[in-house]
């Protein structure tokens, strides 16, 4: 787990910060850092919540599963929070 576990960590990342992707799992960057690093790993309910949020599988994230995670869908916020404004902005 030493080695796949931050390689799969930052394959997962893509271009995102480390402390966008901490963000989104609720942790600190300096703990997803070292998790990156090889240096600790995370606890079970953290590899679950990885796993949840980004739509992996935790078999994958530890190593146990070569299959790769299915593509992300496009990230639309910035589009999605334009049309929510058009809309406030009729009432």
């Amino acid at each position: 787990m030493k080695i796949i576990l931050p390689e799969r960590l930052r394959a997962l990342r893509g271009t995102m910060s480390q402390s966008d992707f901490a963000a989104n799992i609720g942790v600190k960057q300096t703990s997803y850092s070292s998790w990156e690093r090889g240096i600790k790993d995370p606890a079970a309910q953290t590899v679950a919540q990885i796993a949840n949020t980004f739509g992996v599988s935790a078999d994958w994230l530890l190593g146990l599963s070569d299959m790769p995670p299915a593509p992300s869908p496009p990230d639309r916020s910035a589009e999605l929070k334009r049309e929510i404004e058009a809309i406030l902005k009729r009432y």
